[in-house]
């Protein structure tokens, strides 16, 4: 009798056990963003265009840096993309795995914007949320070109999810991974600004986590994230010239990421407009003629979702996201930020605006199953038809497009 007491009780723990490890709806959605990310980012990225986009500054650097020991890649801007490269590129020397290192940051940021949304709305909107970065023209250039590029769209999101993990529950760990979040951030030209915003918008948990630690664990949480950017503090204090400097503050930043204008104003409304309207600046690596990075479908939704947010200021959520939409767009205009930097961000705040006409939905028709189901097959097939759109633009409209098979010549040597 005793045996088969201890028998079953030994099977109700297993069976806890097993349900806890269960995977959630949200772990599934999670991989569902995965694999269908991997399937897009990867097909035919060594094919797909002729070379790599032949910008002198990037095939200059990329050619200085992939020939140099691997610890030198610390010691400049965008140090850990570089890193990465070096990791990946030493697998095997050719296009596809030299466009690895993009395809893994862009997997990141695809990846950051489900787990955001999914923990703010559920995982439906996640998924959907995530559609929407996914199939944007502006990621699936950056994240398929091999330029350090992609890592403007890292830059927000990734601070933005560190604010929002701290927030939500403040402890020694968090702020560790926060700090060294904001800290790396500060590879990326213009990054300190966005570092900057996120400390005002943490601060007080910050200090009420620092308050309930010794001095000794003060030390070790404020120091220890510091050791990542410490070659490149080193570079711009050892060799310090203005030029780097103001690169590092992210003024005068070359290429297609936008320059310093002397109508600050004009800057501040073109910005939006390569988003929503006309895209005019960015250039045909990233862009096919003047399409505008957001669908007007898309759009509506953003402005629907800003809304909400603005009606919602009082939780910190919504005000986290308009505070960093506000510094990008401030400081973007200033020639600091790529339009590419926001797109992340203006995906969760489409993603919010579905939640937002869902709700609206399902008060209309609180008991009435079929047509809850009805609103919700609608949004899926709406953001279905703008995705796969999006997708045949890039894939058939910009690959086969002249001035963006000229513009990728550059090849590996």
């Amino acid at each position: 009798m005793a045996q088969s007491k201890s028998s079953t009780t030994a099977k109700r723990k297993f069976l806890a056990n097993f349900k806890k490890l269960k995977p959630s709806l949200e772990m599934y959605g999670f991989i569902a963003v995965i694999i269908a990310s991997v399937l897009l980012l990867l097909w035919r990225l060594s094919s797909l265009t002729a070379g790599l986009v032949n910008l002198s500054e990037l095939s200059t650097k990329h050619a200085l840096l992939i020939h140099s020991p691997w610890w030198q890649s610390l010691n400049t801007l965008y140090g850990p993309y570089y890193l990465l490269l070096h990791a990946v590129y030493a697998i095997h020397h050719s296009v596809y795995f030299f466009r690895l290192a993009s395809v893994i940051v862009g997997l990141v940021v695809v990846s950051l914007v489900y787990w955001i949304v999914s923990s703010w709305h559920g995982y439906k909107i996640g998924l959907l949320a995530a559609a929407i970065i996914l199939t944007n023209f502006g990621l699936l250039a950056s994240a398929r070109e091999a330029t350090y590029r992609i890592t403007q769209l890292l830059l927000v999101i990734a601070i933005l999810y560190a604010v929002s993990l701290l927030n939500t529950k403040p402890t020694s760990l968090r702020l560790v991974i926060y700090l060294l979040l904001s800290y790396t951030a500060l590879y990326v030209p213009g990054g300190i600004w966005i570092s900057t915003a996120a400390l005002l918008l943490s601060y007080k948990n910050i200090i009420n986590v620092l308050r309930e630690l010794n001095l000794y664990k003060r030390l070790l949480v404020l120091i220890a994230p510091i050791i990542p950017i410490l070659p490149l503090a080193y570079q711009l204090i050892r060799h310090f010239a203005m030029a780097q400097f103001k690169a590092w503050l992210g003024f005068g930043l070359n290429g297609n990421l936008s320059h310093m204008s002397h109508d600050y104003f004009l800057n501040l409304i073109k910005f939006p407009a390569d988003i929503f309207f006309s895209n005019q600046t960015l250039g045909y690596d990233l862009s096919l003629g003047h399409l505008p990075l957001m669908p007007i479908t898309f759009s509506l939704l953003f402005i629907l979702g800003l809304y909400y947010y603005i009606t919602k200021w009082n939780n910190w959520h919504w005000r986290s996201v308009l505070i960093l939409l506000l510094t990008g767009w401030i400081i973007g205009g200033l020639g600091i930020l790529s339009p590419l930097a926001l797109l992340p961000l203006i995906a969760i705040t489409t993603g919010t605006g579905l939640a937002y006409m869902l709700k609206e939905w399902f008060s209309v028709f609180p008991r009435n199953p079929i047509a809850r189901y009805t609103g919700i097959i609608v949004m899926f097939a709406v953001i279905s038809l703008t995705s796969i759109y999006a997708i045949r633009t890039y894939i058939v409209g910009w690959a086969n497009n002249p001035n963006s098979s000229a513009l990728y010549s550059y090849h590996l040597k």
